[in-house]
């Protein structure tokens, strides 16, 4: 090469790399930059401090003395009403259904021109149906029909059942207006409630709760200012001299005038009356005093059959420590040690429990990386939980392995910075993974950490709130857990979504005060940047348990989550097993669901049996269909996946889902598991899972099943079935072996069609639910099955073309070109006649389940 070109090409090389230098300064001098004025002091975060409130002088506050009396919740029987409410319709009332639906104590709704259910039928075991009857309006009861109304009382009486009876204003105002009973016309001895008189329209100033033996969550002999505007409250002007008042109040009326008349009523009763608690207003449950006198006297009228115990058990989460940009400083992490010796005051035993994210430890400021330090050295003071290293959503995951590598570098950094983490609790950024179960975080949590705890909003769904529950998967209770309105972007009083006046209402008998009440076990979720700044949960979380600790009995407490789940299920042992649902129903749910799962798995046909009527012929034929695809055959029970029963449901979501393909619009999914028919929680879980799905169901005469039940087991060498005749099996009393028993059951359970369809038809609508004659599907399948798609709203396919009869074995068979497939030889079984008395004696034992079917 000349000199001169090798020259030139120097020079270039020499400009490249100068300007390579360059960029290299300039990149350094930004990251410079960067890292200077992240590290600079930052300004005062706090843009208000917040003093908590404080409702009653110190002397008035609860003190912790009682012992925990929180060993059962609500009635002995959960499975029943034990509260009947009569309404104006079947909408109206919400409030008082919603106060008893949030402490889980079931009721039965009337609508009072209806009459009333057979009362005295339904009382079982020497204890009436229902302990307590709730009238929207008390007018409903005194002026029912004299047939309702002695019926009632009788039961009452007989029973000891009270009533509480509110007393809505009427249309227009009035003052002084008796309130008669039209039955004590005729027998001045039945009651007193017609010497009532009261006034309406009026607006509450403030309310008075006096000494009574009713109160049990409310405190006596305390005084509320009312916030509510409402003026639609009535007031009692006059009472018989026997009726007690349990709360009056400074009421306004029309004319400017201020009086202090009765507001809630006791009427002891007599051996010829009925006890009774009368409210008076129409939007009364708006106000939280209210609300606490409507439990308090639910339990009172009960009879100690509905208990609610004043212990309630708090456990106040910090999510997301370490993590974000509103970060705790030193400042803050002192000020929540001195909020929490403040909480302890109210809450026995109370530590906060943080939630970490290692990787993000000293990723603040200077003044921020000193909070993070400072609670390292305060690590004692509290209690912790691991989420994840980073804070990434769990779901997202699809290998067990890649969630146990991020695991184990936050549990390194726990045990270098000497974390107390010994709880068994964690929760799962967004609680992704939880519900929806990704099986994979389960599996990772027990591995690494050993969890036995977490807890989610998002069960069944997060609203409405106070239908949260808790359940048990693979091994790990999970919690319901409670919002209290602080949220990562909660920083700052004044910008408090919907002002503050909403986070003062929440506090003051409003959404936050209620979650506490309510439930027996709060667990709370809050966040970091709620700890700094205004440090709005502090002033929160003390204001509350002040105001509880002013007005209620409740006696609050903090004990681990594994003591917390222990309790929880202890108290629900109903809510062990989980309901699945649909993921994709939800949008809060789809967004925490697994990119890799999908919804189209999920089938849009149950054929749900009973045995031994032609399922799996049914089964056979529909696959026949170019457009219908069954499930693939499971280990352990080959064709049918039998899911929604007990053993396969708790496998989860995951388990049933990998037993189909992949869905579309134009394929039908379909399982056949006979055993779905007559089974408990079949209906409810089925229809909570798939709500729009198909269901297919096949009768034949039940003494013809149950005979040819008993004959299968015999095929299968069943010793009961050997060993005893048919006669013996159904005919078997109640001292027999329990084998015995446990064949004749599922011999005659099946069998009683109308009772289990009945289940069906409470969760599925009649035009999701298709009944075929077994006979006629095994004489005439071709028509059965053209039926059948024309309900599936299939495309038709002509079955002529795929079945022939085998006059052979005496039923249909597919037809495969020029062959015939068969099912196999325990198929189409020819059994002895059944005992001609035998038959008989099932004739009229099924007679009354055949007319109610008809």
């Amino acid at each position: 090469m000349p000199l001169l070109c090798r020259l030139n090409v120097c020079r270039m090389q020499r400009k490249v790399n100068l300007r390579k230098v360059c960029l290299m300064i300039l990149l350094l001098s930004l990251a410079s930059i960067l890292y200077f004025s992240h590290k600079s002091p930052s300004v005062p975060k706090i843009h208000r401090f917040l003093k908590s409130r404080s409702f009653c002088p110190s002397s008035n506050r609860s003190h912790i003395t009682r012992g925990d009396d929180l060993k059962v919740w609500g009635p002995k029987n959960r499975n029943s009403a034990h509260i009947l409410i009569i309404s104006k319709s079947s909408s109206s009332f919400r409030e008082a259904k919603d106060i008893l639906m949030s402490v889980r104590l079931k009721y039965k709704i009337q609508v009072s021109h209806t009459g009333l259910p057979d009362m005295i039928k339904l009382s079982k075991g020497g204890v009436g149906k229902y302990f307590v009857i709730v009238f929207e309006d008390i007018r409903d009861y005194y002026y029912m029909d004299k047939w309702n109304r002695e019926l009632l009382d009788k039961y009452c009486r007989q029973w000891r059942a009270g009533i509480i009876g509110f007393v809505p204003s009427p249309d227009d105002p009035v003052d002084n207006q008796p309130l008669p009973d039209p039955l004590m016309n005729r027998d001045p001895n039945l009651n007193m409630s017609s010497t009532l008189s009261l006034s309406s329209h009026l607006e509450l100033s403030s309310a008075r709760v006096l000494n009574h033996s009713l109160l049990k969550i409310l405190k006596g002999d305390i005084e509320v200012e009312s916030e509510e505007i409402d003026t639609d409250w009535v007031g009692f002007t006059s009472l018989h001299t026997s009726m007690e008042p349990v709360v009056t109040g400074k009421l306004i009326f029309p004319s400017d005038a201020e009086k202090e008349l009765p507001l809630v009523v006791y009427e002891p009763g007599s051996p010829r009356s009925i006890r009774k608690v009368l409210i008076g207003g129409s939007a009364s449950l708006h106000f939280w005093l209210t609300r606490m006198i409507f439990l308090d006297a639910v339990q009172f009228l009960a009879n100690k059959q509905l208990i609610l115990p004043l212990t309630r058990y708090i456990l106040i989460d910090i999510d997301d420590i370490f993590v974000g940009t509103a970060r705790l400083t030193r400042e803050d992490v002192l000020a929540l040690v001195e909020s929490q010796e403040e909480l302890a005051e109210y809450i026995h035993g109370f530590r906060y429990n943080l939630g970490f994210s290692g990787s993000y430890f000293l990723s603040g400021t200077d003044e921020e990386d000193e909070g993070d330090q400072e609670l390292i050295a305060q690590r004692m003071e509290f209690t912790w939980f691991p989420h994840m290293w980073r804070h990434i959503q769990p779901h997202r995951f699809n290998n067990v392995s890649d969630l146990v590598y991020r695991m184990e570098l936050n549990k390194k950094f726990a045990t270098e910075k000497r974390l107390p983490v010994d709880g068994e609790y964690s929760v799962a950024p967004h609680h992704s993974g939880v519900f929806p179960v990704h099986q994979q975080l389960y599996d990772a949590w027990k591995k690494v950490w050993n969890i036995g705890v977490t807890s989610t909003e998002e069960y069944p769904n997060l609203r409405p709130a106070r239908k949260r529950r808790g359940f048990i998967h693979s091994g790990i209770s999970v919690l319901p857990r409670q919002t209290c309105g602080l949220y990562t972007k909660n920083l700052y009083y004044n910008e408090y979504p919907g002002g503050p006046e909403k986070l003062e209402a929440s506090i003051f008998g409003g959404e936050l005060f209620n979650t506490i009440v309510y439930n027996p076990i709060s667990i709370f979720m809050t966040h970091m940047p709620n700890y700094c700044c205004d440090r709005l949960a502090p002033y929160t979380f003390e204001s509350v348990v002040n105001f509880i600790s002013c007005f209620t009995n409740l006696d609050l407490r903090t004990v681990s989550p594994r003591q917390l789940a222990d309790r929880y299920f202890s108290l629900f042992p109903e809510e062990k097993s989980a309901v699945w649902s649909d993921p994709c129903a939800d949008r809060r749910h789809l967004e925490i669901f697994s990119p890799n799962k999908s919804c189209s798995r999920l089938p849009g046909l149950l054929v749900i049996g009973p045995q031994k009527t032609g399922t799996t012929a049914l089964h056979t034929f529909l696959k026949l269909h170019p457009y219908v695809v069954a499930n693939s055959p499971t280990p352990d029970s080959f064709e049918e996946i039998q899911f929604f029963n007990e053993k396969n449901y708790y496998k989860g979501l995951d388990w049933y889902l990998q037993y189909f393909p992949e869905g579309n619009a134009t394929t039908l999914l379909f399982e056949k598991s006979a055993t779905y028919f007559d089974g408990d929680f079949v209906p409810m879980r089925a229809h909570r899972l798939v709500p729009k799905a198909k269901i297919v169901t096949i009768l034949i005469r039940p003494e013809d099943r149950a005979y040819s039940w008993y004959q299968h087991m015999r095929a299968h060498s069943d010793p009961t079935a050997l060993n005893y005749s048919f006669k013996e099996v159904v005919k078997a009393g109640p001292e027999s072996p329990k084998a015995l028993l446990s064949l004749k059951n599922r011999c005659l359970e099946p069998g009683k069609y109308a009772q289990h369809l009945e289940k069906w038809f409470s969760f599925y609508r009649p035009k999701q639910l298709h009944i075929i004659d077994g006979e006629e599907l095994k004489k005439n399948p071709v028509s059965v099955m053209n039926e059948l798609q024309h309900f599936l709203e299939l495309p038709f396919v002509d079955y002529s073309d795929k079945l022939v009869y085998d006059a052979k074995k005496g039923f249909y068979c597919v037809r495969r070109e020029e062959k015939r497939k068969c099912l196999g030889r325990g198929k189409g079984r020819l059994y002895p006649r059944m005992d001609p008395a035998t038959q008989t004696w099932l004739k009229n034992y099924f007679k009354p389940h055949d007319e109610q079917l008809k």
